[in-house]
């Protein structure tokens, strides 16, 4: 991209003062477009990825063809307005509210309908003291637990965003319509938190009245194809799909890869229980590992040009996590994990993962104080909180 934009500057700009100013005017709009993204509310995942390929289009197409016919031309004023033009729709198309589109997007099936299972399990009263949130938090945190099950193995199901709504139009204008989630659910998962952020003023105005929530989950199911197994060498090695890799000597559950221009899309599995790994106590609370099945996930993207940077040769991580669970599906006690660690040896299950479908369905929350869900482990207070799993 800097070659790039340094070829198309340099067609433009006749002096180092017009370069200058050119290079100013990019760093304010941005600034600006950060600015702009951070306070608006995105509901990101599969619903926006035309967009994000028609800004890749308008943006790179634009510094790749306007100096073509700058050069042939030499209109300059009309090659500079072509790609102000180009940059300022492609800002623009990356403000929309995708929170709009996600109802025409995910089409609404039933729950027993879904690939993923959900039912919340009873939320215990918050003490009869709570302590407050930090006075310089202008957000609070609402965590709600789920209970999961029916992910059928070979796919995976991932929960892009939710949006909570309320019987009374008097007591929604706390709600902010759909906030992404970028979590995924794999077979064998059992619990699933979703955070969903609101206002500090409008929160404490609610936080003791009793609330029905409806919430809807917006997903997408993604099953593999292609899948073959590798086994990991003790060196460096060649995947085809991967590129270059290596086990990482800083992350015991990740692979260092790299690859040119992109980073691949791909499922993967590995069956920690049944590796030669084995239970190797490799942490300094001397608790085991490869205590469950641990996956691996990059979603596919419609890329049309190479990520940015001087370097063509993209460096990535292949990182192993297991599937959370919990000691009682009944139970809000915390999630547990268990620790991974891979080992030269270890055989891991690696495919292609297709999409398949997306959707939303709704839950149902009664009668809740939205105080016993705002979430302050953090803070030294009570919520949801991860631990490593260690044996019965």
């Amino acid at each position: 991209i800097i070659i790039v934009f340094a070829f198309a500057l340099a067609s433009l700009t006749k002096n180092l003062a017009q370069a200058l100013l050119g290079i100013g005017i990019v760093v304010v709009v941005l600034i600006a477009g950060i600015w702009l993204d951070s306070i608006t509310s995105h509901m990101t995942g599969d619903s926006s990825r035309a967009i994000d390929t028609l800004e890749s289009l308008l943006l790179f197409g634009s510094l790749i063809l306007v100096p073509v016919w700058q050069f042939a031309r030499r209109r300059t004023w009309t090659s500079r307005a072509t790609i102000a033009a180009c940059a300022g729709v492609a800002t623009l198309l990356s403000l929309i509210p995708f929170s709009r589109s996600v109802e025409q997007s995910y089409s609404l099936i039933s729950l027993s309908d879904s690939p993923a299972q959900f039912s919340i399990p009873t939320i215990p009263e918050a003490p009869d003291n709570p302590s407050g949130l930090p006075s310089f938090m202008t957000e609070a945190v609402l965590s709600i637990p789920l209970n999961v099950s029916g992910v059928v193995p070979g796919s995976v199901v991932l929960i892009n965003g939710v949006n909570l709504t309320v019987d009374s139009s008097d007591d929604a204008h706390w709600t902010r319509d759909w906030v992404g989630q970028y979590q995924q659910l794999w077979p064998g998962s059992q619990r699933q938190n979703l955070n969903y952020q609101v206002k500090r003023k409008e929160y404490e105005k609610v936080k003791a009245k009793l609330q029905n929530l409806h919430i809807q989950l917006a997903l997408s199911e993604y099953q593999e194809a292609d899948a073959r197994t590798l086994v990991l060498p003790a060196t460096i090695f060649r995947d085809n799909d991967l590129g270059i890799c290596r086990l990482s000597m800083r992350g015991y559950q990740v692979l260092e890869c790299r690859k040119p221009f992109h980073s691949p899309a791909y499922m993967g599995r590995f069956d920690a229980p049944h590796s030669p790994c084995g239970s190797v106590r490799r942490f300094p609370n001397n608790s085991p590992t490869n205590l469950d099945v641990a996956y691996a996930w990059s979603g596919p993207t419609i890329e049309v040009f190479p990520d940015p940077g001087l370097n063509p040769i993209v460096e990535y991580q292949v990182s192993f996590n297991p599937v959370p669970r919990i000691p009682d599906p009944h139970s809000t006690l915390p999630i547990e994990y268990s620790a991974v660690y891979l080992c030269p040896g270890a055989e891991l299950r690696l495919a292609r993962p297709v999409f398949k479908r997306r959707f939303r369905i709704q839950l149902e929350l009664p009668a809740v104080h939205l105080q016993d869900l705002v979430e302050r482990d953090s803070f030294g207070g009570a919520g949801v909180s991860i631990d490593l799993r260690t044996p019965m």
